[in-house]
């Protein structure tokens, strides 16, 4: 009942927040840590962030306790179960004030897709099931927004971006163009996918061009040999 209330105690990252008991499990201690460092580093009190498939929030409250009450984060999250979850953890730590959720998916162009969810899983996909999945998905229509247009609704540009939607990251940078290409860039966090953007209609080919066209290189941090074609984190800088 009391955790109910205010939330269960959870470390990560040696930070200690109040979460929903339902997600607890998935706040472990050391949560990529390679992504953690680069953010203790990078990051500081009164920035902006933005973190593009949020889910149930462990990277945004991470975020939040960063940027610090001065600072902003904006945690988009398509999937309605997790976006409930993601609500209830930004209000267990009074991040409210800090945090603003947009519950949509991030896409090349602005609209709708149907997305398949199975409950608050991070592996949730737009277009199609993720097959990793099994058959528990149900299929759920979401808006669609580009961070493009979003970025033109917003009081100032963000100042590090952290994505990870399940294979959809090339249409997502895709509808970012401007973004990318600006300068100074924000800090990019993206982790890719490759094995998924063969259902989601993307290549390497395309996010070669997409980052040659815009002036960026990617460099892993995940322990990749080939950031391209090997699943990780990349860092996104200008050439």
């Amino acid at each position: 009942m009391i955790y109910g209330r205010k939330g269960m105690p959870v470390v990560v990252n040696e930070f200690t927040f109040n979460v929903d008991p339902s997600v607890r499990f998935l706040f472990t201690r050391s949560y990529d840590p390679e992504i953690a460092s680069i953010l203790d580093r990078s990051l500081k009190p009164g920035m902006c962030c933005w973190n593009v498939g949020a889910n149930v929030g462990i990277h945004t409250l991470q975020l939040a306790e960063k940027v610090g009450p001065t600072g902003t984060v904006v945690a988009f999250e398509p999937n309605p179960h997790a976006a409930a979850l993601l609500r209830r953890n930004v209000e267990f730590n009074n991040y409210a004030g800090r945090v603003t959720i947009v519950q949509a998916a991030v896409g090349e162009v602005e609209g709708t897709t149907d997305f398949f969810v199975a409950g608050f899983d991070g592996m949730g996909r737009a277009q199609r099931p993720n097959p990793l999945l099994g058959e528990k998905t149900s299929r759920v229509s979401v808006p669609v927004v580009t961070l493009d247009t979003f970025v033109k609704s917003q009081r100032r540009r963000p100042d590090c971006i952290v994505m990870d939607i399940e294979g959809w990251e090339i249409a997502a940078l895709r509808g970012a163009r401007t973004l990318l290409a600006s300068q100074p860039s924000p800090l990019w966090v993206i982790e890719l996918h490759p094995d998924a953007w063969q259902w989601s209609g993307h290549s390497r080919e395309d996010l070669e061009t997409l980052l040659r066209e815009c002036g960026v290189s990617a460099k892993p941090v995940s322990g990749q040999g080939d950031p391209l074609s090997q699943y990780g984190h990349v860092l996104l800088y200008p050439q």
